[in-house]
């Protein structure tokens, strides 16, 4: 597969943050009985594929289908982590999301879940949302039709074996979207997931600053990005430390906290 030549996609209003350098988009789609926020306007270059030249309107499209911020009736986020399980952070994370009482939304890797069953089961038994984070981490937005199909599929087929789930959510790797991983991934039955609030806990952030950031850009409606396996040189203590801090902030603003599914759907 040959890269994009001087290409950066840009989706709506991006970022290169989170989920390793992900690539944040800020555009909201329509869900029912739902609030949504305004498409920003943006200049938005062609992108050259593998397989396609996608226009600057297509592109737009494409992010314009990502969920990133659902605004209802209510104080209400969701906390989401990416890019796991492991068996270092995850069984940490779980616990003080169950001391706490918090519902999570955990956005899986397929490798990483068949790695990693048990903690699969875990994340199910103990009430949290399963979403697809694709097999192995690709930049599907550069990738072949049959790629991305068969990374969205594998990673579908091993979460439902492990845990009996068919998982609904897809979240994009680097938050990189084109016009056929939304054609792909919606024609597979999954609502693409983005953020609003990118903590940038897996760049080494501090504490301090990891709470900063929510602080900074939380809001009703909200998706909380986090990640429960890899980070920065492969630590990601930060996140394990700010997340009792984080869950006591949201807390005391009167936020609710739920799942990205009881976002959607809350009315």
């Amino acid at each position: 597969m040959k890269p994009i030549s001087k290409v950066i996609i840009l989706l709506m209003v991006m970022g290169i943050t989170g989920c390793s350098k992900a690539v944040q988009t800020t555009s909201i789609v329509t869900v029912p009985k739902t609030e949504v926020i305004a498409p920003v306007q943006v200049e938005v270059p062609q992108i050259v594929t593998t397989e396609h030249v996608v226009s600057a309107a297509d592109q737009k499209d494409a992010a314009a289908a990502v969920i990133n911020n659902v605004k209802k009736e209510g104080l209400r986020v969701a906390l989401t982590f990416d890019d796991g399980p492991d068996e270092k952070y995850t069984p940490r994370i779980l616990d003080i999301l169950k001391k706490e009482q918090v519902k999570a939304t955990f956005f899986v890797v397929g490798e990483h879940a068949k790695q990693h069953p048990q903690m699969m089961k875990k994340i199910v038994d103990e009430g949290h949302a399963i979403g697809n984070h694709s097999w192995d981490h690709l930049n599907l937005a550069q990738a072949a039709t049959d790629k991305i199909q068969s990374e969205i599929s594998s990673t579908d087929d091993v979460i439902k074996q492990i845990t009996g789930v068919a998982p609904k959510l897809f979240r994009a790797p680097y938050g990189a979207v084109s016009p056929q991983v939304v054609k792909e991934s919606q024609g597979s039955g999954h609502q693409i997931i983005g953020w609003s609030v990118d903590t940038l806990d897996w760049d080494g952030k501090s504490v301090a600053q990891i709470l900063a950031n929510v602080r900074k850009e939380v809001s009703p409606g909200a998706i909380i990005l986090q990640h429960f396996a890899g980070g920065k040189h492969g630590d990601l203590n930060n996140t394990v430390q700010a997340l009792p801090q984080i869950i006591a902030y949201l807390k005391q603003k009167g936020y609710t906290l739920v799942t990205v599914p009881e976002l959607i759907s809350a009315k």
